[in-house]
C-alpha cells in the first residue's frame, strides 16, 4: 500500500480509541483494528509520545508504516489503552 488516505487514517485511530484489547510488548502497548479489509496495528510508545500506525496485514501481504496520531487523537487512544489494561 503506497499511501493511506487521510480518512482511513482517522478511522484507524478512531477504532483504536475504542479498542478493548491491548497487548503489552517491549515496544509498548499495541492493539489491532480492522479497516478497509486490512488488520492495522496501532502502537503506543512505552515511555512517551504519540500513538502510531505501525503496519497492516491483509490480503496481498503486510506493510510497515509509521503514521503518528495527532494530539487530539492521542488522548482517547491512551484512555482506551489504560482502561483495557487496568488491573481490576
Amino acid at each position: 500500500m503506497a499511501s493511506i488516505d487521510p480518512t482511513a487514517i482517522r478511522a484507524i485511530f478512531t477504532a483504536a480509541a475504542t479498542a478493548t484489547s491491548w497487548q503489552r510488548t517491549t515496544l509498548g502497548l499495541s492493539t489491532r483494528v480492522d479497516h478497509g479489509g486490512f488488520t492495522w496495528t496501532v502502537q503506543l510508545p512505552p515511555e512517551e509520545g504519540k500513538p502510531y500506525i505501525s503496519g497492516s496485514n491483509g490480503w496481498g501481504g503486510s506493510t510497515c508504516e509509521y503514521i503518528e496520531a495527532t494530539w487530539a487523537e492521542t488522548w482517547p487512544i491512551i484512555d482506551a489503552a489504560m482502561n483495557a489494561t487496568r488491573v481490576r
